[in-house]
């Protein structure tokens, strides 16, 4: 029933900079907005060797008020004194069933705890280490392939957190690539046949196929049976401008991607977890920048659209969109300005020239920008291919497209009635109509001087910078 449905708030914070302070880790906003859990420690500030007295009076008052508290950590968290951290050796095991142990009984009123891997962030605290399931190849790990590995976290998660500790646990499946786990139908049903049944045990995946980006296709996994389900999805997308510029989701959590020919085949209304436990929702944060958005709003209004797809995934997306806008007093015009927002996206951030090139799921466009950076390596290695291919001018033509259309859209922003956010959606639009035409001109020149290698390619890019600058943006070292 959806009313049993979880509805998990957990800010993603940047390992590069400090903790995002945001109303959105205010739990009496987050009740009220219709989440039901919460994720108080991540893969930043950890769980395993990490409760403090702060922490345990915070999961208190939390947990008072009404929502479930998670505590998440990664596979593997030891002590840094420990020579665990090899699979094949017991000891690296056992250190952290016993670290789980100690976690459940210093706060039992969580709800459950969180566990990833695939990818490690080194941690601040000295007392620990982060050692990635994979990464050991010794004599002690040669009789356990991925497979075998990625079954024995499993089993010990659903052991000692589930059994013994009676608690909830989500694993969350990750390396993202094509043939990583998040999506490999045949992997994950290879690795979650050893799922014993315990009901409180769940994985969790995200809605793309592999990253948070456009052109991709809905997770294929998502239907897969097994434990129950959550889907994830970010409401400031990391790879297309991190909520400084209007990117409405609806119609793709909906009815899935339209540029991979899915709409009305896949997302939630069409493909979803047979046993759905519920939803994953990241209101902002996710990866390496900083926040730049002057306001939340963008990332509301996809959190607004998260929250009613996982109470009623039928619901129209335009019906969803319409309802937010009144529920925020913002002029009714302003709706089918947004519902055009993700043809902006797929103009300002993506190449079909590239699309044409290379056809990539993993890394569409190159990644030829992320974040807030430009990345000279994918721009040299685009503008080399493009004019090799004789097809410099399709790019150009391309890029001045998306300037006359950022153009369009911020004429129609300038003339909406006023009302609180005019200041904040007029300068969204301004700034999405400086990034096409800023990027028409760099990509010119660009191509005008390809072949280029990735030093000449970042100069030029630092050169723009400095005649024009852009902020936030900047050249990725």
């Amino acid at each position: 029933m959806p009313e049993n449905r979880m509805r998990i708030a957990y800010i993603h914070d940047s390992p590069l900079f400090e903790r995002l302070e945001t109303d959105y880790r205010n739990p009496q906003r987050l009740l009220k907005l219709g989440f039901t859990d919460v994720v108080l420690s991540d893969q930043m500030s950890g769980c395993l060797y990490g409760v403090t007295p702060e922490l345990v009076e915070e999961v208190e008052e939390v947990s008072d008020l009404g929502l479930g508290v998670w505590l998440m950590d990664d596979i593997f968290t030891l002590p840094a004194n420990s020579d665990a951290g090899c699979p094949g050796l017991e000891e690296t095991w056992e250190i952290t069933a016993q670290a789980i142990r100690d976690v459940v009984e210093s706060v039992p009123q969580i709800r459950g705890l969180v566990f990833r891997y695939g990818e490690t962030f080194e941690s601040s605290d000295s007392e620990i280490k982060r050692v990635g399931l994979f990464d050991c190849q010794c004599i002690d790990c040669s009789s356990m392939d991925e497979i075998s590995r990625r079954r024995k976290v499993i089993e010990l998660l659903e052991t000692v957190v589930c059994r013994e500790g009676g608690k909830r646990c989500i694993l969350r499946l990750w390396d993202l690539t094509e043939d990583g786990i998040h999506a490999n139908r045949l992997l994950q049903s290879q690795v979650l046949s050893k799922w014993g049944g315990d009901p409180r045990f769940f994985v969790s995946v995200k809605h793309t196929k592999t990253d948070y980006w456009r052109h991709q296709p809905w997770n294929p996994s998502i239907t897969e049976t097994g434990p129950a389900r959550l889907v994830e999805f970010q409401c400031e997308r990391e790879y297309e401008f991190i909520g400084m510029v209007p990117n409405w989701m609806g119609p793709e959590w909906s009815q899935g991607p339209i540029e991979c020919g899915e709409r009305g085949r896949t997302g939630l209304a069409n493909s979803r977890p047979q046993d759905w436990a519920g939803s994953w929702i990241i209101p902002i944060g996710g990866g390496w920048s900083n926040r730049h958005a002057e306001d939340s709003l963008w990332a509301d209004m996809n959190l607004h659209a998260a929250l009613a797809l996982t109470a009623d995934p039928d619901r129209e997306a335009s019906e969803i969109l319409s309802e937010w806008i009144s529920n925020n007093q913002l002029p009714f015009e302003l709706q089918n300005l947004l519902e055009k927002s993700p043809e902006l996206i797929l103009r300002l951030r993506y190449l079909d020239v590239w699309k044409i090139l290379e056809n990539q799921t993993w890394m569409p466009s190159e990644n030829w920008f992320r974040d807030d950076n430009f990345v000279p390596g994918a721009c040299a290695k685009i503008a080399n291919t493009v004019a090799e291919h004789n097809m410099a001018d399709l790019l150009r033509s391309e890029r001045a497209l998306a300037s006359a259309m950022a153009r369009s859209h911020l004429m129609e922003a300038e003339s909406l009635p006023a009302c609180e956010y005019t200041e904040f959606i007029i300068e969204s639009y301004r700034w999405a109509c400086r990034f096409a035409e800023w990027t028409e001109e760099t990509w010119d020149t660009l191509l005008n001087h390809a072949p280029l290698s990735r030093d000449a390619c970042k100069s030029l890019l630092l050169e723009r910078l400095a005649e024009d600058s852009l902020p936030p943006l900047s050249v990725m070292d």
